[in-house]
């Protein structure tokens, strides 16, 4: 395969923070009307169909070799699947400050297992920076009208929480790299997605509550549609064609500035108050992202 133009990795990681980071408000707007495992196991179908779809119409075909079918299996199940359950079932029984915190952690997980595990250099700076970055998320998020409140009340949550950001960086992120050598981006994130939405829908049953689809609001249509088109599948697939052009720890950084760009799109939409302490936080993340980047 020949060498990807790392320029391109900049820019379409950038696409994911903008995709993700005004993910989070809108697609919470639609959990009034659907359960959330229900909502990502519809999102998900729908996002897997349409990728393998594009695939073929772009690349001809959509097959595996077949000694990679387990490998990308595992990666649907754990780093879509299980990942999703996890999270929907961690934020409902935590607070979304201790939520956001916890899986902010997410970059630092993923440069540690490939390290010491995948033997992908990464620097002590990095990790320093990376620090920075995430004392910054910590400043964004926890403005003067939100708390931290780690319990006994939010300990199950929070550990769930702790888990997901382990299987993002792992099975979502690292697992990934070498298969990415193989497939596209487009090829690889649509067969995890469609795998991975079978696991949800197993989940259903158990986390979901019966819904009469007829009483949905227009308004939660039009969220499950933005999900599934800009951060399901431009931004999923955006994700690994970062990875794929700059490996896994470099693309993992840009997820601190999702934080930032979440509380932008709820002042500039929403109206919401922005604190001198995010201003701070957000110059801390643009400064650990460059430093970590850099080096």
């Amino acid at each position: 395969m020949s060498k990807k133009n790392p320029n391109i990795g900049h820019l379409l990681l950038m696409v994911v923070v903008l995709t993700w980071g005004a993910n989070y408000g809108i697609v919470k707007s639609a959990f009034v009307d659907l359960p959330p495992v229900l909502f990502g196991a519809i999102r998900f179908t729908l996002c897997g169909f349409f990728v393998l779809l594009i695939t073929f119409k772009r690349e001809k075909g959509i097959s595996l070799q077949k000694r990679d079918i387990g490998k990308v299996t595992w990666i649907g199940v754990l780093g879509i699947g299980i990942y999703q359950i996890l999270w929907l079932v961690g934020l409902d029984l935590t607070s979304a400050s201790n939520s956001a915190l916890i899986l902010s952690t997410t970059p630092l997980w993923g440069a540690l297992y490939v390290h010491l595990i995948e033997k992908e250099p990464v620097t002590w700076r990095q990790y320093l920076y990376m620090l920075v970055s995430l004392f910054g998320v910590m400043l964004v998020i926890l403005k003067p009208t939100a708390r931290l409140h780690f319990s006994l009340d939010t300990l199950i949550g929070d550990l769930l929480s702790l888990i997901a950001a382990l299987f993002a960086a792992v099975f979502l992120s690292a697992w990934s790299k070498p298969l990415l050598k193989i497939y596209s981006p487009l090829r690889l994130m649509g067969y995890c997605m469609a795998i991975g939405s079978l696991v949800l829908w197993l989940a259903v049953p158990f986390l979901g509550t019966p819904v009469a689809l007829r009483q949905v609001s227009s308004n939660s249509w039009w969220a499950l549609g933005y999900a599934i088109l800009l951060p399901g599948i431009i931004g999923h697939v955006s994700y690994y064609g970062g990875i794929e052009r700059l490996g896994v720890t470099r693309s993992m950084v840009y997820l601190y500035f999702i934080p930032l760009v979440a509380i932008l799109v709820n002042y500039l939409w929403m109206g919401e108050q922005i604190f001198l302490q995010q201003i701070l936080g957000g110059l801390l993340i643009l400064i650990g992202v460059h430093g970590a980047l850099r080096h």
